[in-house]
Formats: structure tokens, C-alpha cells, sequence
């Protein structure tokens, strides 16, 4: 941290928490994945509810998705990102950071994810 004057530092937000490389890498992973999944279902004109009964989850925890709650595990965000129909591809793409969805459609209702062409996520 390099310090600039009356007490203030200049630093990444990796050395303000101290936080190791695995450790940075592992929330920059968590942040590009949530964001796509907002940025997908906005895109695909699906509503949270439409996303969590796909997923099996409540509405209430899906939003937690979106927003990279502490509590939520990134294998949650990439199921979210598969029940959408994204492949593994699209999944490097985001993580690379080259994925760029559509534009969000305006549409007066939500589409289910059915009518999207998204097939629900059976789990075992």
C-alpha cells in the first residue's frame, strides 16, 4: 500500500484485507458468476421466482444469488447459469470475462422458463 498523504493509503482492496491470491481469486469468481446470472435471467426476461423454482429454492434465496451472498456457494450460481441453458462454454466465458449477454428484453410479463426454452433442473 503506497501512502498518499494526511493518512490516506493507495492499495488494492487484496492488500487493504489481506487477503491471498487464492483468496481474491476465489471472490472474483463468485462476483463474475452472480453477476451473469442476473445479467442472464434479465436477458432471458425471467423473473427470480421463475429461476428459483427451477432450481428447487425459494425466490428469497435466489435473490441472495444475485446479489453473492456470503451464504450462497458458487455451485448454486452455476446451476442457476446451466437451468438457463448456458453450456460450459458460456460458464468460460464468464469466467474469462468475455461473456456478453443481450440486452434485457422489455416485455410487459415474465416469461416461465419453459417458454424461454430453458428446461427446469431435475435434481437427485
Amino acid at each position: 500500500m503506497k501512502e498518499i498523504g494526511k493518512g490516506w493509503v493507495e492499495g488494492s482492496a487484496q492488500e487493504l484485507l489481506g487477503m491471498t491470491d487464492a483468496e481474491t481469486a476465489y471472490v472474483e469468481t463468485k462476483v463474475a458468476l452472480t453477476r451473469a446470472v442476473r445479467e442472464r435471467r434479465l436477458a432471458l426476461g425471467l423473473s427470480q421466482a421463475n429461476m428459483a423454482k427451477a432450481l428447487g429454492t425459494s425466490q428469497s434465496r435466489f435473490s441472495f444469488i444475485e446479489k453473492g451472498d456470503p451464504s450462497v456457494s458458487i455451485d448454486l450460481a452455476l446451476r442457476a447459469l446451466f437451468v438457463t441453458g448456458m453450456d460450459v462454454q458460456g460458464v468460460a466465458a464468464v469466467m474469462a470475462g468475455t461473456f456478453r449477454p443481450k440486452a434485457p428484453r422489455r416485455t410487459a410479463r415474465r416469461k416461465s422458463l419453459s417458454a424461454s426454452g430453458c428446461a427446469p433442473l431435475h435434481t437427485v
